[in-house]
């Protein structure tokens, strides 16, 4: 009995080691698959769906042809949102020195003075606005515009007079001048000036890329390039988001009727760099240090850029195909093709691009199985001869009969 149990045992440890060979030699094979990524771009002019339909299943059809193991594109750290310089609030000192050239400027008005009050009320207007807008600057504010309203109708400017009285109204909604203290001619260009619509500040807001959209204190005012109103004075936070691009903040302070043009540029992250170098006319000449910066940000060495574009005819897409040499360098076009939409040429472009992914290069699927085939394995034929000298020994020990005091040379396994 011992001796048909000790066959077991040793048939059983042979069995168990040549299966472990073969899943290890199996997991060694998978392993083998060169890491690789695979970056998909799609120029605006196709529709997304479209695209989706082609680009989606793209990878794991690849993985059929081709031997790499896919890894996901890298993600561009984010970058340190930059705090905008925050304005000051007026002190005690701050708001003597803006009455103070306010005071000069009345003074020289009255001794008709006209260049010398228009110096000092604009150098009370710079001095007030840097500072946060507040209830502690708004009637400062409000006088120097006052004031300026009232220089430019004495200079015979009755428009330009107006809008400034208009824009002093704004910050004093409820003051009405006192007739014993304002002549006619300045009440009559108030009254006309309240007749108009409040006047708010005006920005014309641009950016390069255009079509990003435009926030305005978390608030969507629009895409770029727009005009964008903002009634109310202070500080407000001017956003813009592209897809693509990373988002571009701008804080400042506007007061009612005030006007600028904001120029924006909106930084774009490494994937939308290189669609715009290998979408372009060179045809991915001089991405060679963008890939590497995200070759070494995946861990990879082989890279493959697939463009997706509208065709020349109807609803038909072309594709092109780019791969970077492990070595480094640009990306190289290897291949192009003309796709109709649909999910069928999903598995059309999947075939296309092993093609001329394995003329490339390109590891083909089971090549590491045919470098090192399971069974030509030194581990697995050592085992094999073990179990075979185990089975020959336990044989041997049960021919013989069972004499007193001797032993047989096995060893008794135990379950």
């Amino acid at each position: 009995m011992r001796r048909y149990t000790r066959a077991v045992a040793v048939f059983l440890c042979g069995t168990l080691l040549a299966q472990g060979l073969v899943s290890g030699s199996a997991r060694a094979a998978e392993s083998a698959a060169e890491a690789a990524l695979l970056l998909k771009y799609v120029s605006p002019g196709v529709p997304d769906a479209a695209a989706r339909e082609i680009i989606d299943p793209l990878p794991a059809l690849l993985k059929e042809e081709v031997s790499v193991l896919w890894v996901p594109a890298p993600v561009e750290p984010a970058a340190e949102p930059e705090e905008p310089a925050r304005l000051p609030l007026p002190d005690d000192a701050a708001l003597r020195g803006i009455a103070g050239k306010l005071s000069a400027a009345s003074t020289s008005m009255e001794a008709v003075e006209w260049t010398n009050a228009r110096v000092l009320l604009e150098e009370a207007e710079r001095e007030a606005r840097s500072f946060r807008f507040d209830e502690a600057i708004r009637p400062f504010l409000f006088e120097i515009f006052l004031r300026k309203g009232m220089l430019m109708l004495w200079e015979g400017d009755t428009a330009s007079a107006e809008a400034y009285l208009a824009r002093s109204r704004a910050l004093r909604p409820g003051f009405s001048p006192d007739p014993a203290l304002f002549p006619p001619q300045v009440l009559s260009a108030w009254a006309r000036a309240a007749a108009r619509p409040p006047p708010e500040a005006e920005l014309l807001v641009r950016s390069l890329p255009p079509g990003a959209q435009i926030f305005v204190d978390g608030e969507k005012r629009g895409t770029t390039p727009s005009r964008v109103r903002i009634a109310s004075p202070g500080p407000h936070r001017i956003r813009l988001i592209h897809p693509g691009y990373r988002d571009a903040t701008r804080e400042g302070q506007w007061l009612p009727g005030d006007s600028e043009i904001l120029e924006i540029t909106l930084p774009g992250d490494r994937i939308a760099r290189l669609g715009e170098i290998i979408g372009g006319p060179l045809r991915g000449s001089g991405s060679g240090p963008i890939l590497t910066e995200i070759a070494a940000a995946a861990g990879v060495g082989r890279m493959a850029v697939l463009v997706l574009e509208r065709g020349e005819t109807g609803d038909a897409l072309r594709a092109r195909l780019y791969a970077r040499p492990p070595a480094g360098g640009d990306a190289v076009p290897i291949g192009e093709k003309t796709l109709s939409p649909g999910k069928q040429s999903a598995s059309a472009a999947a075939k296309w691009a092993a093609e001329r992914m394995l003329s490339a290069g390109w590891p083909p699927v089971g090549t590491e199985r045919r470098e090192s085939p399971w069974y030509g394995s030194f581990w697995l034929w050592a085992a094999v001869v073990s179990v075979a000298v185990a089975i020959a020994v336990a044989a041997g020990g049960g021919g013989g009969g069972s004499g007193s005091g001797g032993t047989t040379g096995t060893v008794a396994v135990d379950f």
